[in-house]
């Protein structure tokens, strides 16, 4: 019954795996991965498959993704146009349910903001099936990667975040606030960050981890590009939150905060595929 999909012309006898590398970055300010939208990504030769074959995930790692600090972040979802995936799904939560039919999950491993600017590998067990693929040519990629619940699985909850950023070197205590402010909930929404050189004003952003007063590190997300000074730098560096209302202020100054860096990368993730004959 196979040979029923068995493409009439050329067939290349002596190679029945072939392997295919997707790799989506938020670079150059897009939002496939901040705002979990669909992505098209052209391939460099086209995939020409002639014959009935299988797909698998191989391997899969990623960079500033979403902690597993939730349900919803326990796992990636991904979707590949490309690819027919048949998976039914049976869940009490309506949104999940429409969230992974008909697509792949994937355990996410991020379990610690620290592994942020960095890469982490969610999936490193060679030969996950994923679908049966007929002969056909394929010249780009698509689909979306989101969070259990369709929403992003990169740069925090904001679907308008495209930054990730780690504020480290910050002397201990040296974070102020009123009275019963701290700690820093994740998921605390930033709407301007001022001072210590930085470069916008007006922004929406997340913080993507607790922090208390003693942090030496911020982890945040924000929806446009930022600079600050390094160490020395004498103007105090204030973060303004929404709901509720109140502001975070780092203490600068000539022998305050030496070591201070902003450390940013995009989001981005690279998974690979062998897809092989079944011949």
């Amino acid at each position: 019954m196979n040979g029923f999909y068995e493409n009439t012309g050329f067939v290349n006898k002596r190679n029945r795996k072939q392997i295919l590398i997707l790799d989506v970055d938020d670079i150059g300010g897009k939002t496939y991965l901040g705002a979990g939208t669909e992505f098209n990504i052209p391939l460099f030769e086209p995939l020409i498959i002639d014959s009935l074959s299988e797909v698998y995930l191989d391997n899969f790692i990623s960079y500033n993704s979403n902690i597993s600090n939730d349900t919803a972040n326990s796992a990636f979802v991904l979707k590949i146009n490309e690819f027919n995936m048949n998976t039914n799904v049976a869940s009490a939560s309506g949104t999940t349910q429409n969230a992974i039919f008909k697509s792949l999950v994937i355990p996410n491993e991020h379990s610690n903001v620290t592994n942020n600017q960095s890469m982490v590998i969610q999936k490193a067990k060679k030969f996950n099936y994923v679908c049966d693929v007929n002969p056909r040519k394929i010249s780009s990629i698509s689909g979306k990667i989101t969070n259990l619940k369709g929403g992003p699985m990169f740069h925090g909850s904001g679907t308008s975040d495209k930054y990730t950023y780690a504020l480290t070197g910050i002397d201990s205590g040296n974070i102020t606030g009123g009275t019963g402010l701290f700690p820093i909930e994740v998921g605390a929404q930033i709407i301007s960050i001022t001072g210590g050189g930085a470069s916008s004003s007006s922004i929406s952003g997340t913080f993507l981890a607790t922090h208390f007063s003693t942090s030496t590190t911020l982890h945040f997300s924000s929806n446009s590009e930022i600079t600050i000074t390094k160490g020395g730098n004498t103007t105090n560096i204030i973060f303004t939150m929404s709901n509720p209302s109140v502001t975070y202020q780092i203490s600068n100054g000539s022998s305050l905060n030496l070591n201070l860096l902003l450390i940013t990368n995009p989001g981005r993730f690279i998974a690979e595929f062998s897809i092989n004959s079944r011949e």
